[in-house]
């Protein structure tokens, strides 16, 4: 399959999108707050690029039926029930709502891939079920990695390259993006002690010192949650079958 891979969500091409299998990798955070709350049973979650948006969502809605979850500069967003912490959303507190999130890089790189014929949330929570998810599609393959503040960020290059490492048995293939051999040599080079150096990255760094070392913890793990949510009618869900994973 072609494939090419976003190390930014800033500029991708309609052409890289329509008729692709998209994924698009915040691990740090919105991806792995969205693959959390929907394993602890929210109904769906509304991505949305801005906070005007959001508030017209909600005014449309039953206020028991929502949460609306985001943040700016790394913080809740005032007023809102949640931040951009994966752990706020619990089980008890999102099960059977809507979420309404609202992110600086990860809500508006899924909007920059929502025209793909398969968008998915990925991160290193889910990551094997991303893999065979691209696998049974057979589509070419286009990854958007949110970034942080339109620049690349660690822990997302290096998402995408475990991907591609799983996807090409630990082998560059050919026919493929600079970009994704980038994110695949990337991961190559740190396999062995990927950890420590997803840690080394900005983003992680600067949330373990603002209190959030829990949530870097967190979404560093791997195959923790099983889950494939997709983008689908300007709204993520999961998959039928997967939804008695929510329910447990």
């Amino acid at each position: 399959m072609n494939t090419e891979v976003f190390i930014t969500g800033q500029s991708v091409p309609a052409e890289k999108v329509e008729g692709h299998t998209v994924v698009v990798i915040d691990v740090l955070r919105a991806c792995s707050t969205i693959v959390t709350a929907m394993c602890n049973g929210a109904r769906d979650v509304v991505p949305v690029p801005d906070m005007d948006q959001a508030g017209k969502i909600a005014s449309n809605l039953d206020q028991a039926s929502y949460l609306l979850g985001g943040e700016r500069g790394g913080f809740r967003i005032a007023e809102y029930h949640c931040g951009n912490s994966p752990l706020e959303y619990t089980r008890d507190r999102v099960q059977g709502r809507t979420i309404i999130l609202s992110t600086t890089n990860g809500t508006v790189a899924m909007h920059k891939g929502q025209d793909a014929k398969n968008l998915l949330i990925g991160c290193f929570l889910n990551i094997d079920r991303i893999v065979e998810a691209i696998r049974e599609s057979g589509n070419d393959l286009t990854i958007i990695c949110a970034g942080q503040k339109h620049r690349a960020s660690l822990e997302d290059t290096l998402c995408a390259g475990y991907i591609l490492d799983r996807l090409w048995d630990g082998q560059r293939a050919e026919g493929v993006s600079d970009t994704a051999l980038i994110a695949f040599s990337l991961y190559d080079r740190n396999r062995m002690h990927l950890e420590t150096a997803l840690r080394q990255g900005s983003h992680a760094r600067w949330l373990t010192s603002k209190g959030f070392e829990d949530d870097v913890d967190y979404c560093f793990q791997f195959n923790s949650l099983p889950v494939l949510p997709y983008y689908r009618e300007n709204r993520i869900v999961l998959d039928k079958k997967e939804l008695s994973l929510a329910a447990v």
